[in-house]
């Protein structure tokens, strides 16, 4: 489904319908000179010298687009087919690719661990982006947070749009930064609760949650780091058709919250492994004790049969044999020796 946004820096105009793409591109300034900037029919960027005010923005957000809306896509705004096939294939790692007079952009938004098999393409969603000199293409296949949350800040405040589609794909990738740091602070919750009942409790520690956030921050890892090598390639991109020097500082912005995203991950995940360390180490004094405790009870036992080995023997010549007595010596022994080896291995706590 195609839905088109036009925001001219005062208002923003919704629900328009695909077909007039044409129209409000070819409208937005173009002149036969500037047309062989680009390789697209109607995407071609004006001239540097053009006024902002006098081009109004074009967003253009597919979900779930079918076969008629790629065929849309390619006739209106005529992109690569490598861009447009890298959009077709899900799951591509997070980039970003110069073409002639646009850039094609493939970021991932968070959606949420919710079982311990989870992997990265489970826990997050791709939004691919073409950003255009009058435009802003975006293409994902679920309901996506970060695209509805770009639409009502669009809608509340369209005068921030500064009608330039570089800043609406500032604002597009600040909202999908943004659904990183609550996933962050709960994995910050869990994390301090799990070592609360580390370090306090004498039960036997269970690995399963301390693992499960291991997990959940090297997925994390995965999804804010190549986002963080993608906003620090747009920092670098010459094109002030595409990205103006006014708007490239939002872009820092941006970089400086994943920053401290992929700093709060690897500080958690030294956290994390120090907390598998707690765990191993009480794991395996608690072993140790077991050990020991075993250790002594069979001590204790194989005296007691050695005794009984003794005098159990089918001897003749034994003198104890026909003793009235040595039944109950026999008992005594063991007894005797039996507590003096428990006194023995409390003195050097084994028990």
């Amino acid at each position: 489904m195609i839905s088109i946004d036009l925001c001219d820096g005062k208002i923003t105009q919704g629900d328009i319908a695909p077909e007039r793409i044409s129209e409000f591109l070819l409208s937005a300034g173009n002149t036969p000179e500037t047309a062989q900037n680009t390789p697209g029919r109607h995407s071609k960027a004006s001239s540097p010298k053009a006024t902002k005010a006098s081009r109004p923005t074009l967003w253009v957000d597919v979900s779930s687009p079918t076969e008629d809306d790629w065929k849309a896509l390619e006739e209106e705004f005529d992109f690569h087919h490598l861009a447009l096939e890298d959009a077709r294939k899900q799951n591509q790692r997070p980039k970003v690719d110069s073409y002639e007079g646009y850039l094609f952009l493939s970021v991932h938004a968070w959606s949420g661990a919710t079982k311990p098999t989870d992997d990265l393409e489970a826990v997050t969603h791709e939004i691919d982006i073409f950003l255009g000199p009058n435009y802003l293409v975006t293409i994902h296949n679920e309901v996506n947070g970060p695209i509805d949350e770009t639409r009502r800040r669009l809608q509340q405040n369209p005068e921030h749009l500064r009608s330039e589609p570089g800043f609406l794909l500032y604002l597009l990738l600040d909202a999908l930064v943004d659904e990183y740091f609550p996933a962050m602070d709960e994995l910050d919750t869990e994390i301090d609760r799990v070592e609360m009942v580390i370090y306090e409790s004498n039960d036997i520690p269970d690995f399963k949650p301390a693992v499960l956030l291991k997990k959940r921050l090297l997925l994390l890892r995965q999804a804010v780091s190549p986002l963080r090598d993608v906003i620090n390639q747009l920092l670098r991109i010459d094109n002030p058709i595409l990205i103006s020097p006014e708007t490239r500082v939002f872009y820092q912005d941006v970089y400086d919250h994943t920053l401290r995203l992929v700093e709060q991950v690897d500080l958690h995940r030294d956290i994390m492994g120090g907390v598998m360390d707690v765990l191993m180490s009480q794991t395996s004094n608690r072993l140790n004790q077991v050990m020991k405790t075993l250790t002594g009870i069979s001590t204790i036992l194989m005296s007691a049969a050695l005794i009984a080995g003794i005098y159990g023997m089918n001897f003749k010549n034994m003198p104890e044999l026909n003793w009235q007595n040595g039944y109950f010596m026999a008992l005594g022994l063991m007894a005797a020796m039996a507590t003096t080896l428990v006194l023995y291995f409390k003195k050097i706590k084994w028990f």
